[in-house]
Formats: C-alpha cells, structure tokens, sequence
C-alpha cells in the first residue's frame, strides 16, 4: 500500500512539472503585437529622431531563441516614390523572454540611414561634376578589425562617424564603398565620350581626397534618356515579350529584339523625349527606384556606355582569384588613360 501511494505522489509531481509550465508560460508569454510594434518605434525614435512605419511583426527563431521581427522604414517616405523601394526598408527585432517579457530592440536601418548620408555627401559635387541628370546608389560599409585576420561590419550610422574611426585608428578600420553613377544623357559623338571621360576621372580623384577610394568599386553608367519617355514601359513590355535577332557588335555575337521593333521604339521615344520639359525630365528622374538601378531593372537595354572603376583594395578583397587571372585590371588612376569607357553590347536603340 505504501509503494503505491508513493507512486502516486511521484505521478502527481510529474504531472505538476509538466502542467505548470504550460499554464504558466499560456497565461504570460501571450506578447501583445501592439505592445511589440509601440516598442520598437519608440526604440526607432529615440535612435534616429524621426517616426517609423512598423509592421509585418512575425515571430522567428534562431539558435533556441525566439524573437519576433518587423519591417521599418520612415513615415516620411509614405505617399513618395521611396515608398515600396527596398531600398529604404529594414528590420527590427525584439527577443520574447519568459514571463510575458520583451527583450531589447536591434535593427538593420543603420546601414539605409549609412547609405542615404553618404548620398546626400556626395550628391552636390556629382551634380556639379556630371549635370542635374543623375541618380547615386550607394551601399557603404564600415569594417572593423581585431588583427586583420577578419573584418566585420561596424553598424555607424554617419559617414563623420567613419571617417573620425578610420582617422583615429586605420589599421583597424576601414571604409567599403560601393558606388552607381546612373547619368540620364547619351553620349554622342568622341569628344563628348572625351569630356566624359574627364569627368570620370577628376570624380575619382575627389573620392581619393575624401578618403573614399582605398575600397571602391563603382559604375558610372551613360543612360539613354529615352528611358524617361511616357511611353518607355509600354515598349519595354513589347521589347521584354518579342523574339530575338542575332547581331554582331564588337566582333561579339548579341542576341537583341527585332531591329524593325527597336527603330520604331528609338523614334517614337525619341519624339516624347523632345517636348518634355527640363522640369518634367528632372521629375522623372527623381522617381525611378533606386532597386531598379541595376541591369535587370533599367540598365540591360537603356545602357549606352559603362565605365567601371575598382581600387586595389577592393579587387584584393573581393576579387582576388580573378585579379590574378587578369592583372591588367589593376591601376591606380593616376592617370586619365586608367578610365576606360566602353559601349554596351545590348543597347537597344538605333539614332
């Protein structure tokens, strides 16, 4: 009779170490989504001095932890053409912690706020450099280092703030700045390739002077503004859904649409592109994405030249099996014969 009523109790506890967790944890781990979304904009304000948009709150885990995530980006950007671009958006997390505790808040947008300052840095002297005709892309990072034998990214949210690491202490830090250059005007005939050129290169010797150049790889692309045109996204979708034609270009062999399709599109465009005011192209600029500067948004057929610029630094760092494959690539651009500025193979119009 005792063996069984000490079994029992032994059934009893366990029971008790089962069923009390559960109780406990259903009646105070329930999180309020509003509590977790009041938490993260306060957190985003006190850090950023300005209003978050936050939602898609989710849960997720990771090594045992279990956190919930947001995606963030600025009020300001609501009912602008920033709105809807990946490019300003970020995340935000927060750890669920026992007994119906949130964690601290940590978030992404400190790389999207790095970017946007290095933008407006730069912007002045690239309107001065290359006209009012121009979109920047920038993703820069702040790297970090112990002893050298690994760099990690640093989460500055200001370009001063990098400058004044680096400054102090360079050996262990360092800035990587990927840069686009989008101009919005094709080059037409050798001496305006020329002036370009020019333009390219005394580009280059500010970002050396800025400290920007030691890890740099940038793209300066030569658009053709008839991508600008009204009509632009109703061709693409023909030029986008047509068979290819092969032609030659550079002793290259390029699959391209129907010269007939591509002549009609370069004209009719063409024609729209000649009453638009300079305001109305200036705007038009303006609200082209910024995840659309790439060569599959934009840039495959509208590309008339590229001109792509890597440091040795960077081409050490990123591209090291194919600098040895190709040595020639590496220059220091201390000279204007260093930029080469070459045709895209697809471009699509016909002048």
């Amino acid at each position: 009779m005792q063996k069984k009523d000490n079994w029992k109790q032994v059934m009893i506890w366990v029971a008790i170490i089962l069923i009390v967790p559960t109780i406990w944890n259903s009646a105070f781990s329930k999180h309020n989504v509003t509590d977790v979304r009041n938490k993260i904009k306060n957190y985003l304000y006190q850090k950023y001095g300005e209003e978050f948009v936050v939602d898609r709150i989710g849960t997720r885990s990771s090594r045992g932890q279990a956190f919930y995530q947001a995606r963030i980006y600025p009020k300001s950007i609501l009912v602008t053409n920033k709105e809807w671009d990946e490019y300003y958006y970020a995340s935000a997390t927060v750890n669920k912690l026992s007994f119906g505790r949130l964690g601290g808040v940590g978030d992404s947008y400190s790389y999207v706020s790095r970017n946007i300052d290095m933008e407006q840095y730069l912007l002045p002297y690239v309107k001065e450099k290359f006209g009012q005709r121009v979109l920047l892309k920038v993703d820069v990072e702040h790297k970090v280092t112990g002893d050298g034998s690994w760099w990690a990214g640093y989460k500055s949210k200001r370009l001063k703030e990098m400058k004044k690491k680096v400054k102090k202490d360079p050996e262990h830090n360092r800035i990587e700045l990927e840069l686009d250059v989008y101009i919005f005007d094709r080059i037409e005939g050798k001496e305006e390739k020329k002036r370009r050129r020019k333009e390219i290169f005394e580009f280059v010797q500010y970002l050396k002077k800025e400290g920007l150049f030691e890890y740099l790889e940038m793209r300066v692309v030569i658009m053709d503004e008839r991508v600008l045109a009204p009509s632009y996204d109703e061709y693409r979708q023909r030029i986008k859904n047509t068979y290819r034609t092969r032609e030659e270009r550079e002793g290259k062999e390029i699959l391209l649409p129907p010269r007939k399709l591509r002549n009609k599109m370069s004209r009719y465009l063409q024609k729209e592109i000649n009453i638009i005011s300079k305001e109305d192209l200036l705007n038009s600029i303006q609200q082209i994405k910024k995840e659309d500067l790439n060569y599959k948004g934009i840039g495959k057929w509208n590309c008339h030249y590229q001109s792509i610029i890597y440091s040795e630094g960077i081409l050490k760092e990123k591209y090291s099996s194919s600098l040895k494959k190709h040595p020639e690539v590496l220059r220091d651009y201390e000279d204007l014969e260093d930029v080469k500025l070459g045709p895209n193979l697809e471009y699509v119009y016909i002048n």
